[in-house]
């Protein structure tokens, strides 16, 4: 693997390893002051084990300019080359037909420049905390090469229609007046191309309702609320009603009547 490499491919800490690995030395010294720690021996042991690894695996900045052009240069090659083929971030999370075996044989082309990058980038970025600086996630292509029809996981596409040019808008008065004529194009507008969106508007400025002003949107929106806060009107009687109503109070005057003349 090595001999395909321009630079080692060997294991580094990433940065969140690297704070990791000095709080553990931190407290291995701590345990060597404590007086209440009796294997010191094990204690100083574990110590410079935790002291070499840390040393060996944190990245390293380039050592001068010269190194450090070399670095970028190669880690741009490597990039282009794993990137090529690369599953998409479609096909990661479908799982279409074909995605397992383009997946494995992607990595299997690509594990040593996939090492040999991610390790430049730690060196590049030595002392950063930033911990997606080897994320090689944030370069996965978007697009797929694989049919979708039959994927394991499925998913929702909308197609929606190509804009040409700024887009034609409708405000809320332009909705509102459209849904009384047609509600079934008002819930399509959405889905119409420019064209089609221009020419409804272009309807409604042929009867004078396209360009409201602020005073006559404001005006209706005031009388939409007198109407909501106005009382419910009195029932109105019919002529029948009445004079049903009538005859009973003729009725009882006429029986008043008779008993005082009793």
């Amino acid at each position: 693997m090595e001999a395909t490499t321009q630079f080692s491919t060997a294991p580094l800490l990433r940065p969140d390893q690297v704070e990791t690995a000095r709080d553990e030395i931190k407290s291995l010294e701590d345990k060597l002051l404590n007086p209440l720690i009796q294997d010191k021996g094990q204690v100083r042991k574990q110590l410079q084990q935790a002291q070499k690894l840390t040393a060996q695996q944190t990245p390293q900045p380039p050592a001068n300019g010269e190194e450090e052009g070399r670095m970028v240069a190669r880690s741009k090659d490597l990039l282009e080359k794993i990137l090529t083929g690369m599953p998409s971030q479609e096909e990661m999370r479908k799982a279409p037909p074909g995605a397992v075996e383009k997946h494995r044989a992607w990595e299997r082309r690509n594990k040593p420049a996939i090492l040999e990058w991610k390790n430049l980038q730690l060196r590049l970025n030595a002392g950063t905390s930033d911990r997606d600086v080897a994320n090689l996630e944030k370069h996965r292509p978007t697009g797929s090469s694989l049919n979708m029809d039959n994927a394991f996981i499925t998913g929702k596409q909308f197609h929606m229609p190509e804009m040409t040019g700024p887009a034609v808008t409708f405000t809320d008065a332009h909705l509102a007046v459209l849904r009384q004529l047609s509600p079934q194009i008002a819930d399509s507008i959405a889905l119409m191309g420019n064209a089609d969106r221009q020419q409804v508007k272009d309807t409604i400025s042929g009867i004078g309702l396209a360009q409201p002003s602020e005073a006559q949107i404001e005006g209706r929106r005031g009388f939409e609320r007198r109407e909501a806060r106005r009382k419910p009107a009195k029932r109105q009687l019919s002529a029948e009603h009445k004079a049903k109503l009538a005859a009973g109070r003729a009725r009882k005057a006429a029986e008043r009547a008779a008993e005082k003349a009793e």
